[in-house]
């Protein structure tokens, strides 16, 4: 039995929005997911700009890549109803949400240790006011 509105494979050539299988919404969230992707590269190349920033930066421009490469590859899906654009599609973007978990790490530690180091420089400074008195 066919089921020609779940499966995209028994559609013969390109797919309008209205007909597509995955909503007639699935253009305009690619959009907002290619729009995000470029944020996220921006941000990551603006980021690199200080040394300090790199760590953060590299990580983030490489998962906003991976992010812009997978929305192509779902693009194409959209267009052509392949199966395999889909499986790389959510390939690259699984890949790219290991590196924004990785990220997420690095952030939390770095923001940690920031927090730590002003307790610490304030902990001297309230011990060197002490000392003298």
């Amino acid at each position: 039995m066919e089921h020609r509105e779940t499966d995209p494979s028994l559609l013969s050539g390109p797919v309008g929005d209205f007909m597509h299988p995955m909503g007639p919404n699935f253009g305009k969230t690619l959009a907002d997911m290619r729009f995000m992707g470029w944020v996220g590269l921006i941000y990551g190349i603006l980021t690199c700009l200080s040394i300090v920033g790199a760590v953060v930066g590299v990580p983030l421009i490489i998962a906003a890549h991976r992010f812009i490469e997978g929305v192509n590859r779902l693009e194409n899906y959209r267009r052509e109803s392949s199966e395999s654009e889909l499986k790389a599609g959510f390939a690259d973007i699984g890949r790219s949400f290991r590196y924004l978990k990785v990220l997420t790490i690095i952030q939390i530690v770095l923001t940690v240790g920031y927090v730590a180091f002003l307790f610490l420089l304030g902990g001297l400074g309230v011990m060197s006011e002490l000392m003298n008195s």
